[in-house]
């Protein structure tokens, strides 16, 4: 036990940051910001807090469960900051003068459970690539998971615009994308170029 803590303890706390600073760099001015905010907020931030903790695990079971678990983290860390910032507030509709309010702990609670169990299956997905990725024949299809969810994302968004998406939160996408891309062929060359040093050196 305590030669796992050294392992979990930095995962949590990355997944903790993960899910505060999202919504708090959103409320701030500044394109360095939204940048950071439009990023941490991203699906793909979460699978890849899921990814790196299945990299310090040496066990496919301890990597599913600390998957699991730092997904779980970051998903509360993530609402509660959001109910601290005043999204779970609403007007009470009793009162006509529309002054008072109550806190919507139903909201926020059936939020928390069902990305929770979403995380239960992204959790274990991305942490058991992330423990592949670090060597075996599953290696580089496991390395190239999150580049791929990365790319398969950010076409989404971009493809299908929010509402209210405003032209830099579209060019962070891009470049993401682009990003993302260039990691995938970065990997293949590495791979390639691995497969074949023993046949130039023999």
């Amino acid at each position: 036990m305590p030669s796992s803590i050294p392992k979990s303890a930095p995962v949590l706390l990355a997944a903790a940051a993960v899910g505060v600073l999202g919504p708090l760099f959103e409320e701030m001015n500044g394109q360095a910001g939204q940048i950071i905010s439009v990023t941490l907020s991203a699906g793909w931030a979460y699978a890849a807090v899921a990814y790196f903790a299945g990299m310090v695990c040496t066990t496919k079971r301890g990597a599913t469960a600390l998957g699991v678990v730092s997904l779980w983290v970051s998903v509360v860390a993530y609402y509660v900051t959001k109910a601290a910032q005043g999204d779970y507030q609403r007007a009470d509709l009793s009162d006509t003068s529309g002054k008072t309010e109550y806190f919507a702990w139903g909201e926020l609670l059936q939020m928390i459970g069902l990305w929770c169990v979403v995380a239960c299956l992204l959790g274990a997905v991305c942490a058991v690539a992330g423990n592949f990725s670090r060597t075996g024949p599953y290696r580089f299809p496991s390395q190239l998971l999150l580049p791929l969810v990365i790319v398969a994302e950010t076409t989404l968004r971009l493809a299908y615009p929010a509402p209210l998406q405003d032209q830099l939160a579209v060019t962070t996408w891009q470049v993401t994308r682009v990003a993302a891309i260039v990691a995938v062929v970065a990997l293949a060359v590495m791979t390639v170029w691995r497969r074949n040093v023993p046949d130039r050196t023999s």
